[in-house]
């Protein structure tokens, strides 16, 4: 397998951000095949939940899989898990797979899918463990994606390299912002809300359950980083220090983080073009496996060579 018939080495890939290449619709699927089978088995449970609540009355689906402090106490501690594939309706279900698709996409490859399941398992978890103590005083039921979600999105933040990043508010506006100032944005909304809805009462948006997810998705980044990450200054919008990540940190020995690539020299011990493109596949079966985070700086070097020498 050549350089360019990976995906992520083409610059310009086809079918939305995709290389389908010659194995069809198996090697597409192969690729973030977590994202892929998280998000059908949320659109399965939808249409599960539609078919139940037909049958046996509406509510008949939540009642079981649906998280509160009563399905606790009846001993449905399954719930804890199963509320995050549950949905209230198509919007609901639609803006969470959507979110889902682009950012979990995006860190599967990064990070590997075991630590992608884990960033996303264990958003749900923390979130919705956050929403119960803060629910004590509500009745209702927990539903949605969205705390994992929320933590998969953190995990991005964390991981993704701090140049601007665009996106569209409304489908329509077009707005950059780098993905730190991202979180902060969305971290500060979700603060806000939640201190309105514990004063107030009356909202039907998990606000706790938001928070918790972002809050497993930054540890989680702390722990697999393996260095010191401050939790966002919400309320801090200006110049910061540029945020460490684990592709603009070019030496863990004590380099300056202002430092790029060209202060670096690297020695690579590859003397003909059939040992780097052996070498080449070597490292992105590695990728396949571990994901991007997980090269070392020689590693890297030997791609970036790779690319130049092979266009």
């Amino acid at each position: 397998m050549s350089l360019y018939d990976r995906d992520y080495m083409n610059s310009r890939p086809t079918g939305g951000g995709y290389a389908y290449g010659r194995g069809g619709a198996m090697e597409f699927f192969a690729q973030n095949a977590a994202v892929k089978i998280l998000i059908i088995i949320n659109i399965a449970c939808f249409f599960a939940g539609a078919f139940v609540d037909r049958i046996f009355g509406y509510g008949s689906f939540f009642e079981y899989f649906a998280l509160s402090l009563e399905a606790l106490e009846k001993g449905r501690i399954w719930t804890l898990l199963t509320y995050s594939f549950l949905h209230a309706n198509i919007l609901h279900i639609f803006l969470n797979m959507l979110a889902l698709y682009f950012l979990g996409s995006a860190l599967e490859k990064f990070i590997g899918t075991a630590r992608f399941l884990s960033a996303y398992f264990a958003g749900g978890i923390v979130g919705g463990v956050i929403w119960l103590l803060l629910s004590f005083s509500h009745p209702e039921a927990l539903v949605g994606a969205s705390a994992s979600v929320m933590s998969v999105f953190a995990c991005f933040c964390a991981f993704y390299p701090p140049i601007p990043l665009t996106f569209l508010i409304f489908f329509v506006l077009p707005i950059s912002l780098r993905p730190m100032t991202m979180l902060k944005f969305a971290a500060a909304f979700e603060l806000l809300g939640l201190l309105y809805s514990l004063s107030f009462g009356g909202a039907t948006i998990a606000y706790s359950a938001h928070l918790g997810g972002m809050l497993a998705g930054m540890v989680l980044a702390k722990k697999w980083r393996g260095q010191t990450i401050r939790m966002p200054n919400i309320f801090s919008f200006g110049k910061t220090k540029p945020f460490k990540n684990a592709w603009a940190q070019r030496n863990k020995a004590g380099c300056s983080e202002q430092k790029t690539a060209a202060d670096y020299k690297y020695s690579v011990n590859i003397s003909a073009h059939a040992d780097l493109k052996k070498e080449v596949d070597r490292i992105l079966d590695k990728i396949n496996v571990n994901g991007f985070s997980s090269l070392t700086e020689s590693e890297r070097e030997t791609l970036r060579r790779a690319k130049e020498i092979f266009k």
